[in-house]
């Protein structure tokens, strides 16, 4: 007989173990037994070879058209071929459009609402295109109150306006007077679609689809080597998740916050296009620097 002990729900090993099985993914608030062991890689990892399944990455089995499935059902990763700290970009600007980017990527999810048609090309686009955005709006210190009101993506000019709808503290005990993380989200998704999720001067956009092949996403442009990337490599990322609670797992994750207290903000970006000319191809590559 074992003497091993089962794996509670809320810890690492726990939740990986529910995310194998079809039933929903059981969360009451988000954990700091979420997080991978240091030195541990997330489970969509680019270094790591074989996905949750066991499958080999790049495989037939181991994609859904250009996605790559993590976890059967319930979890997919699409990845880009550009970071905002490449060479492409000015070396005055490098590595500063995070947050720019991040409205960019609202400005993508809001025009190509079904996640199945985006692509390693549409992802590349928005790193280009929130690079221009961020010069649009230097030499400001670029804060959300600092963002330029008019955004270009490729062929589209949008209206934009961000507002702080939802703030608190990741890790907050469920009956504090405190708002966590989930219930955060909870409450932006009863009342918006594309948001940006700011902690600890990091920007991850996220929204939901509610099309055919839709769900939630989260997009992340700032990962460079380290736990995701081999060294001195980087590039902005999608995944789609099924339920809400994947969601979650997958930010806490991806910030990788180690300690509790920590305050988050969430802002809705409110989109407005304002340009007549018909959506662009989502597989086409914008070429402006």
């Amino acid at each position: 007989m074992s003497s091993q002990l089962p794996e509670k729900p809320n810890s690492t090993g726990g939740i990986l173990k529910h995310l194998r099985q079809t039933a929903p993914l059981p969360a009451r608030s988000e954990s700091l037994t979420w997080l991978v062991p240091r030195n541990s890689l997330p489970i969509w990892s680019r270094r790591l070879s074989c996905n949750m399944e066991g499958c080999q990455r790049h495989s037939e089995a181991a994609r859904w058209r250009n996605y790559d499935v993590e976890v059967a059902g319930r979890l997919w990763s699409l990845w880009g071929g550009l970071h905002p700290c490449a060479p492409w970009f000015d070396s005055t600007v490098r590595g500063r459009q995070t947050l720019a980017v991040c409205v960019v990527a609202c400005c993508a999810a809001s025009t190509f609402r079904s996640l199945r048609m985006w692509s390693p090309k549409l992802l590349d686009g928005i790193v280009l295109n929130g690079d221009r955005y961020y010069r649009t709006s230097v030499p400001y210190h670029l804060g959300v109150g600092d963002m330029c009101v008019q955004c270009e993506f490729q062929d589209l000019r949008f209206f934009v306006q961000m507002e702080l709808v939802a703030f608190g503290q990741v890790y907050s005990d469920p009956a504090s007077t405190v708002m966590g993380l989930l219930e955060g989200l909870n409450y932006f998704f009863t009342r918006y679609q594309w948001g940006v999720l700011e902690c600890q001067e990091q920007h991850l956009a996220f929204g939901h689809s509610s099309s055919r092949d839709g769900g939630y996403f989260l997009y992340d442009c700032s990962a460079w080597d380290s736990s995701l990337f081999p060294v001195n490599m980087g590039a902005s990322y999608a995944l789609r998740a099924t339920e809400l609670q994947v969601l979650l797992y997958c930010i806490v994750v991806t910030l990788n916050v180690r300690r509790r207290n920590v305050e988050f903000r969430l802002y809705n970006v409110d989109l407005t296009r304002v340009s007549d000319s018909p959506s662009p191809d989502p597989n086409s590559k914008d070429e402006s620097k």
